[in-house]
This record gives C-alpha cells, sequence and structure tokens, in this order.
C-alpha cells in the first residue's frame, strides 16, 4: 500500500508539472540529492515527493551500508535506477540493491560488454525481470516536478583486448537534472573523448557538478570546468586514490564549492527550486 501511495505521488506531481497546473511546493519537501560515500565510486540518490532515483550503486561491498541508510530515508522501492556504465564501482552493488528496493524502470548504457562485471549486472537485471531500456539517444522523463534527461553519447563503443583497456568511461551515460531553477549534471566516468563529446553537443550550464571520473585530470578538464560553470563541484573520490591536485587547483580558481567523498563522506545537496543550494556532509 506505501509502495502504491508513493507512486500515485510522484505520477501527480509529474502530471502537475507537464500540464501547467499550479501546484503549491510541499512544504518541507525539497530536492534532494546524495552522493553516498562508497570510497572512489558513484551511487547518488535523488529524491523528492516520493520519488526516488537512483543513479549507479557503488560496489557490492557497500550495497549494504546504502541500503541501510535508504531504509532510514523510509525508501522502500525505486522510480527509476540509471546505469552510467559497467565499471565495478558504479554496478558492483546492482544485484542487492534491486533485491532490496525494486525499480519501475532501469536505464542501462546502450552497449553490450563481455567482461565478467557486464556479465554478473547483466544477469542480476535478468534475474530482476524489471522494465529494463537501453539508451541510445537521450532519454527524458519527470517525476515530482523534477526533470531527468539521460544523455546518451555520441561515441562507438570500443571493448578492450588483452591487456588493453576499451573505452567504456568515455561512453558512460550522463544524467541532467532539473527542478525549478535548480541543476545537477553527473558525468559519470567521461574522460577526454568523452568529455569533448558532452561539450559539442552544448548542454550548457549546471549549478552543481559530479566531475568525471572521481576528480580525474584530463587535458580538456579546464575546459569543461569553464563550459559548464559550476558553483558546488561534487568529486566521488576514495582515500586510496583521492582527486588529482591539478583538478583541486582548477576548481579553486573558478570559484566553486569543492565537496569530495574522501574528504567529507556522505554528502547530501537540497534545493528548493530557486537556484541555492543547502549542503550536509558526513564529516
Amino acid at each position: 500500500m506505501k509502495q502504491m501511495i508513493l507512486k500515485m505521488m510522484c505520477i501527480l506531481g509529474s502530471a502537475l508539472f507537464l500540464f501547467g497546473a499550479a501546484a503549491a511546493e510541499p512544504a518541507g519537501d525539497p530536492l534532494r540529492v546524495t552522493f553516498f560515500d562508497v570510497g572512489k565510486g558513484d551511487c547518488i540518490l535523488v529524491s523528492r515527493g516520493g520519488c526516488s532515483v537512483m543513479i549507479d550503486t557503488g560496489y557490492a561491498e557497500t550495497a549494504d551500508n546504502v541500503a541501510a541508510a535508504m531504509r532510514q530515508q523510509g525508501i522502500d522501492h525505486l522510480d527509476a535506477l540509471i546505469l552510467t556504465h559497467y565499471d565495478r564501482d558504479h554496478v558492483g552493488g546492482i544485484e542487492a540493491i534491486l533485491r532490496a528496493f525494486p525499480a519501475e524502470h532501469i536505464y542501462i548504457p546502450g552497449y553490450d560488454g563481455s567482461d565478467k562485471i557486464y556479465t554478473a549486472a547483466a544477469w542480476a537485471l535478468q534475474q530482476s525481470g524489471l522494465d529494463t531500456e537501453k539508451v541510445t539517444a537521450d532519454v527524458s522523463f519527470t517525476l515530482s516536478e523534477v526533470r531527468f534527461t539521460v544523455f546518451a553519447t555520441s561515441l562507438a563503443y570500443i571493448p578492450g583486448e588483452g591487456k588493453e583497456e576499451g573505452n567504456d568511461n568515455d561512453v558512460s551515460l550522463v544524467v541532467s537534472i532539473r527542478y525549478g531553477n535548480d541543476s545537477f549534471l553527473l558525468a559519470g566516468d567521461i574522460e577526454k573523448e568523452g568529455i569533448d563529446s558532452f561539450l559539442a553537443a552544448g548542454h550548457g550550464t549546471y549549478d552543481v557538478v559530479k566531475m568525471p571520473h572521481h576528480g580525474q585530470n584530463e587535458k580538456n578538464t579546464d575546459d569543461f570546468i569553464a563550459r559548464v560553470g559550476m558553483k558546488i563541484a561534487v568529486i566521488t573520490d576514495g582515500e586510496e586514490e583521492p582527486v588529482k591536485k591539478k583538478v583541486m587547483k582548477l576548481l579553486t580558481a573558478s570559484g566553486a564549492e569543492i565537496y569530495t567523498s574522501a574528504t567529507n563522506g556522505d554528502i547530501t545537496i537540497t534545493g528548493t527550486g530557486n537556484g541555492t543550494y543547502d549542503v550536509v556532509t558526513e564529516r
């Protein structure tokens, strides 16, 4: 019954948004984006008005901690799950997360991998029996007045051979989140080619940006920072592999507020649609 009520709230909120109804903003119900500290990896939860969307699932080893935090928020399902690409630090927790929180719809990259990590994730998706969609062109959906856009890559997937790595990082899905004047960009693990492709598409500026690839530095990272124009930068790094010093210097010079998983633990950013944000960190 609780899940049905939450789903109805999501549908109602989306309908009011789409048809232009003057719905009063729920008191004390801001957009909430939590970057869970899973080490150098991604597990991000977006929630508002009884709707919850997760972007990536972190590691298998961190899934129980993430699940416990979600239950404390009263979450018992996901309205959507988005997997940006098939690396262990992004999809390792998928089996445990989906077992605990079934997703109404799952968006996955538009390519098929071949390694053990991809095979395990594909098996978990198949076993779940949930609605899954490959993203081969940009996809948008609205939940509780929050507009999500999943940007497909223009690059072709190149698998790794032998000891050579493929380009799965560069073909990461990139996620845009907009609510009123609030804007978030989650840049997956895109590297130089992926950044070039994203910037060439001209997706505009964002207030809050999860930096690409856990704060790794690329030859065009400075261009990315300048073009995206963020107020707040979030870096999902780990103590064993922290954000690169060059990236910190570039972000500091840009004037952005900087938060990192290694330093701050869980990072939760809330907004009410007016382009200003509250940030709460675990430490």
